[in-house]
């Protein structure tokens, strides 16, 4: 059976742009590398690839865009171990065994640059102010931060952490109780499940999840020791040789928003805001760290200092997403610059010589 797979490498982050696209690449024995500007047409020869594959019945995983909901910046055959990816800024890909694992596909020499002359002034205002747009973004994000840091600290003053000990000591028995095989060659891969896009906050977690027997869904408060908890869980995986996938926070990459078991048909994931994850499959277990490891009553004597910080984040995760769209509007404009200078009846020769090589692949 097909199974498509919906991932992201790249996030917007309180720390600027982060990048996961060396781990997401990590292991393939093929991989084509896209080069060219904006609008010379990568996401779709990728999708269109991706379409002939999937009628071939393979699997795919793809890697979508934090900048455009609408574009893809990678697609994987897991089975393959074939690969393809948007290697432009910000995540630049460059080939680390050229001509043997790499293929660099440059689409800019489709695209005629004596028509963008034309527009020369137009597309350097675009690109700068599409730059500052993104630094904006990623002030406010890390001004974000530090208001979600604030709340942290108020949390962490009514945490009981040997209960928190407790709660996760007892997960990881539940989770590693009944027998299992050790795998071969266990794997450890980190990803997003998720991302601050242009429309928001967005998430795959269903369907990262689907086939997946059990979920254990943490929920809680800033500082009641989520991403820890399943920091140790993935580890005692590791230790007992199975493979984990880690789901960094697309927020704070530092820390961990879900953890796949992959071969025990779990994970581990944290149900909270942005990404609230509510109970609705017989395999679901709520774990409540807030009800279990702190003093509920911190709440009521913090209410107005946490209502004041809660209202700021907000205020400032909303600006920022105001400027990615911002940025979004921007570079569609700039797109239609370059997409005017492409020669696309070219473009799609090429996509079909890819597809007849990687047939042979």
């Amino acid at each position: 059976m097909v199974q498509i797979k919906n991932y992201y490498a790249g996030s917007n982050s309180s720390q600027g742009f982060y990048s996961l696209y060396d781990e997401a690449l990590k292991g393939l024995e093929k991989l084509y590398i896209f080069k060219g500007g904006p609008g010379t047409g990568k996401s779709t020869f990728m999708r269109k690839v991706g379409l002939f594959l999937m009628e071939k019945g393979y699997s795919l995983e793809y890697l979508h865009c934090s900048s455009d909901n609408h574009s893809i910046d990678g697609l994987i055959v897991p089975s393959s171990k074939l690969g393809f990816v948007d290697g432009t800024a910000p995540h630049v890909v460059e080939p680390k065994y050229p001509g043997v694992v790499e293929k660099v596909i440059d689409l800019g020499q489709y695209r005629n640059d004596y028509q963008l002359l034309k527009n020369k002034r137009e597309i350097i205002e675009l690109t700068d102010d599409i730059s500052e747009n993104f630094s904006a973004a990623y002030k406010v994000f890390a001004e974000a931060k530090k208001i979600h840091l604030d709340r942290e600290e108020i949390y962490l003053s009514a945490m009981d952490f040997k209960k928190a000990d407790q709660v996760t000591n007892g997960l990881i028995e539940n989770i590693f109780c009944a027998p299992f095989q050790e795998e071969k060659n266990p794997t450890v891969r980190k990803r997003f499940f998720g991302a601050a896009t242009p429309k928001g906050a967005v998430n795959f977690i269903d369907n990262i999840t689907e086939d997946l027997e059990k979920r254990f869904i943490i929920k809680g408060r800033p500082g009641s020791g989520k991403s820890t908890l399943m920091k140790k869980i993935g580890k005692n995986a590791e230790d007992r040789g199975l493979s984990v996938e880690y789901f960094q926070c697309a927020f704070d990459p530092n820390s961990v928003d879900m953890v796949v078991i992959p071969g025990l048909g779990v994970s581990v994931v944290d149900g909270t805001a942005p990404h609230i994850v509510d109970p609705f499959r017989s395999g679901d277990v709520v774990v409540d760290m807030f009800k279990l490891c702190m003093d509920t009553d911190i709440e009521v004597r913090c209410k107005k200092e946490i209502g004041e910080l809660n209202t700021n984040y907000k205020s400032k995760m909303t600006l920022g997403t105001n400027f990615l769209s911002e940025a979004k509007r921007l570079h569609d404009k700039l797109e239609d610059y370059y997409k005017e200078a492409m020669d696309f009846t070219a473009v799609d020769k090429k996509r079909e010589e890819i597809i007849k090589e990687i047939s042979k692949f």
